[in-house]
């Protein structure tokens, strides 16, 4: 923000600060404008012409009142706020006119001069697609500004996540981006909708798979697919077991990839497999991010071998880094309910109650998860009116997945020996 703040002084003095005149310069205005001192030195400091150094809370406020602020921390307060309202004026002015080569320059430009690019991506992408503009929108995802390896994943993540939430609401994700591979890097396998595998997102994930070339990104749909497969009670094929090793290969798509055999086959219990599996990966990255899917697939298929193993492997307070990787623990805290209950030890299963959270679900997991979850409360239940509340909802929330599996039998059934 003293950068922003520097800029703000340069532009009011029209100059930009290089000597120490404009530093005498500067000194002046502050005190013909506000009649307070501040000394030439002080801002050669504030500038790095001469030895920098930290400036004191004074200097701040003296700088931010001299642009229009009451002081530095009101600066800070209201800069983001009046950059962000700026931003949106201009996307509009912009897209009313739907002149392309502007909105382009427009992103460019903002690209290179804001913190607040990625808001700024996500409100224009946005006003696109509600005016169904998706030949733009395929261009923006084709520009050097857009490519998925100029951004930090936390952006990604941010950015795919508030775009996929826009086209789940719409219901559809139009064929020109499917044929974008930028943005199925950026938003479809970043927005991963395990609720519509049977609706718009499974069927975009097989348009994609038949049309694309790049290894990732067929092995990535071709995962999702043969899991959309096992919902539907459908065989699955599955991909060579050495993949599940790959260095190369995003880690949750290695834990998919690896699911899949235990989906397969319920008594696919290979401890030397598993052991070799976490043995190539605890090194890479949280562990955490290469079990997830396993964690999904233990559930499903009540597979108490797979389930323990993960437990041996998975630190229960791990301090996670990210987001993403927060949801990831919290369905292993899920699996940990499945798994102690079917062992009966009540202790461990009241631990791991109080550490599952079902809001902690992101949105395009939300509702398989909380199918998944109603089956542990409907067990753990033992009021029958209360029962009966629970399996309406199970009813309710899996006639909207309609995945076959998740039937009336698989809850009435899940915890009986």
């Amino acid at each position: 923000m003293l950068n922003i703040l520097k800029k703000l002084v340069e532009t009011k003095i029209e100059r930009t600060v290089k000597t120490r005149g404009d530093c005498q310069l500067i000194s002046d205005a502050i005190l013909e404008s506000l009649d307070v001192e501040i000394s030439y030195s002080t801002i050669k400091r504030v500038y790095g012409l001469n030895a920098s150094t930290k400036p004191n809370t004074r200097t701040l406020n003296i700088l931010a009142n001299f642009v229009g602020y009451n002081n530095y921390s009101h600066f800070i307060q209201t800069y983001n706020f009046e950059s962000s309202n700026n931003l949106n004026f201009q996307i509009y002015k912009v897209i009313s006119k739907m002149d392309h080569v502007k909105i382009v320059k427009l992103i460019n430009a903002t690209k290179k001069s804001t913190q607040n690019f990625s808001d700024f991506i996500i409100v224009l992408i946005r006003e696109l697609l509600h005016n169904k503009n998706f030949k733009l929108v395929n261009k923006i995802f084709q520009l050097e500004a857009l490519k998925y390896n100029t951004f930090s994943y936390s952006e990604i993540l941010y950015i795919g996540n508030s775009i996929g939430l826009l086209l789940k609401k719409s219901n559809k994700i139009d064929n020109s981006l499917l044929s974008n591979e930028n943005f199925i890097e950026f938003v479809f396998s970043t927005f991963v909708d395990y609720s519509s595998l049977n609706k718009y997102y499974g069927k975009a994930a097989k348009i994609i798979l038949a049309n694309h070339n790049n290894k990732e990104i067929k092995l990535f749909t071709n995962g999702l697919l043969e899991f959309k497969n096992f919902l539907n009670k459908k065989k699955i094929r599955l991909v060579k077991l050495d993949l599940i090793y790959s260095n190369k290969l995003h880690p949750i798509l290695c834990g998919r990839l690896f699911a899949l055999y235990f989906l397969k086959d319920k008594d696919f219990n290979n401890e030397l497999v598993i052991t070799n599996y976490f043995k190539v990966h605890s090194k890479k990255t949280l562990i955490v991010d290469y079990s997830f899917e396993l964690f999904i697939a233990a559930i499903l298929t009540k597979n108490r071998f797979l389930m323990s193993k993960l437990i041996s492997k998975i630190e229960v307070e791990s301090k996670t880094l990210f987001l993403y990787q927060k949801f990831h623990l919290n369905i292993f805290y899920l699996m940990c309910l499945f798994f102690y209950r079917l062992q009966g030890n009540k202790s461990k299963e009241n631990r791991f109650k109080q550490l599952f959270s079902i809001d902690a679900c992101t949105i395009g997991y939300m509702d398989f998860i909380k199918s998944l979850h109603l089956i542990y409360l409907y067990d753990s239940e033992s009021l029958t009116i209360k029962k009966q509340l629970i399996i309406g909802e199970y009813v309710k929330i899996t006639d909207k997945l309609n995945y076959p599996y998740l039937n009336i039998d698989f809850i009435n059934n899940y915890f009986i020996k």
